[in-house]
């Protein structure tokens, strides 16, 4: 979208400038006359009275679209302001040169969760797929892969990460249960 304005933009401009060109000289031969001269400020110079602009430029810098005038608020309006656009943010600090191209380096790993959480057994219950379940203090609810008709309302369990993301329910009397977390 942005591209076909731009292109808009263009050959408005174009066919601006052919148009308020004298009659007698053709725009093309001008505008090939403005690009063979060397110096920036004469070539800018001729483009200006190619394209019939009247507003001079003020510097080589300068902007080829003249700003727009601008208009006085009413009186009972307060003073416009120019909304600026935010400051670029700060770009990541890039890797060390000799660490170039090091997955390990260019992506460094997030702090590690925690190992273990202990927990006091709230309620017992049942999964909808019929396994037993445990609700602990904290209001998580986690599934067993089995029953422990010994774990009570009450006990202190302990929830240690284990292999593949697994997680494991330790019982007071050591017991140890495949847990899943439901909630």
């Amino acid at each position: 979208m942005r591209g076909a304005r731009s292109l808009a933009l263009a050959a408005l401009l174009t066919a601006s400038a052919w148009s308020q060109t004298p009659a007698q000289e053709d725009p093309r031969s001008a505008l090939r006359a403005c690009a063979a001269l060397e110096a920036a400020a004469e070539r800018l110079a001729c483009y200006d009275r190619a394209s019939g602009r009247t507003t001079p430029a003020s510097g080589p810098g300068a902007p080829a679209i003249a700003p727009p005038p601008r208009t006085s608020p009413a009186p009972s309006a307060p003073e416009a302001t120019v909304a600026t656009s935010p400051p670029p943010e700060a770009a990541p600090t890039p890797a060390p040169a000799g660490s170039f191209g090091l997955f390990a380096a260019e992506h460094p790993a997030p702090p590690p969760a925690a190992a273990s959480l202990t927990g006091r057994v709230q309620a017992l219950g049942r999964s909808g797929r019929g396994r037993s379940t445990v609700t602990l203090d904290n209001g998580g609810v986690w599934e067993l892969d089995g029953t422990d008709p010994l774990l009570a309302v009450g006990d202190v369990v302990i929830i240690r990460r284990a292999a593949f993301n697994s997680f494991l329910l330790e019982t007071p009397g050591k017991r140890q249960h495949r847990a899943l977390r439901l909630q």
